[in-house]
């Protein structure tokens, strides 16, 4: 058989074989946010399947009992739901998504990760100071969502929560240093995106998650036209972009796990 047979036979196989994309939305976010990236990933032929994470969607207050290991549990079952759907499985995670996107990752096989600016230290002081507060008040005025582009702001407004639960978002900072831990024992491809104007999440957060992260396939993009909500803002064709390109490539490039 010569090169250009095989190929494309290679093409046709990858077709006939189910490529799918877990998508995690970020800390008091729906899959509202993750909801354009799916319809670009689903007109690239890859499954997807968006998820709303336990608390979100619902009155703020039932979030409030509810943190990481809630969120990460979510994940994993619908991970393991989407594997007997499809050969390859990628978590593609915004925020906290992308936090738990290397959480699972670590315990659970996928085929490749993609996260969005994904918290790893977050800012200094940030987990003591919400500790203070989560003891004198559980509710705190929820700001507008980070993002640069005006029209994307009043196209993406989403009303659903005027509160923040300072509960849950203490559970994430405090387990970022166990997340920390746990990067060297990730080995599969990954793409680690941040925005350098990111007011959420400091991008130093990603070039950490990129010196840290145990893949030898691992590409870093800094982008500079966003902020936070990077899949809602000014770059976010590029993201979607770089995420299906990312994620087709990839599919190629290993054996799929066995569907049980």
């Amino acid at each position: 058989m010569s090169t250009t047979e095989s190929s494309q036979s290679h093409s046709r196989v990858l077709r006939q074989t189910a490529i799918g994309a877990l998508l995690i939305h970020g800390l008091n976010g729906t899959p509202e946010e993750m909801a354009e990236m799916e319809s670009f990933l689903q007109a690239k032929g890859i499954i997807t399947e968006n998820i709303l994470l336990p608390g979100h969607g619902v009155p703020v207050r039932e979030m409030a009992f509810l943190g990481w290991e809630d969120w990460a549990n979510a994940v994993r079952r619908e991970l393991r739901l989407l594997k007997q759907r499809c050969e390859y499985v990628f978590l593609v995670g915004h925020s906290l998504g992308g936090a738990l996107a290397l959480h699972v990752a670590a315990h659970e096989e996928v085929t490749g990760i993609v996260t969005m600016c994904a918290p790893l230290h977050m800012y200094p002081g940030l987990k003591r100071l919400v500790g203070i507060v989560s003891r004198i008040t559980p509710m705190l005025p929820r700001l507008h969502d980070d993002v640069r582009d005006p029209g994307a702001r009043r196209r993406y407004n989403r009303n659903v929560y005027r509160l923040a639960p300072v509960a849950p978002v203490y559970s994430m900072l405090q387990f970022l240093p166990q997340l920390r831990g746990e990067l060297p024992r990730i080995t599969v491809p990954i793409l680690i995106m941040t925005a350098i104007n990111d007011h959420v999440v400091p991008a130093r957060d990603g070039r950490e998650i990129y010196r840290l992260i145990g893949s030898h396939d691992k590409h870093l993009l800094t982008l500079h036209r966003s902020y936070h909500m990077i899949m809602m803002d000014h770059d976010r064709e590029e993201v979607f972009a770089k995420t299906s390109a990312f994620i087709l490539r990839h599919a190629g490039k290993v054996q799929p796990h066995s569907r049980k």
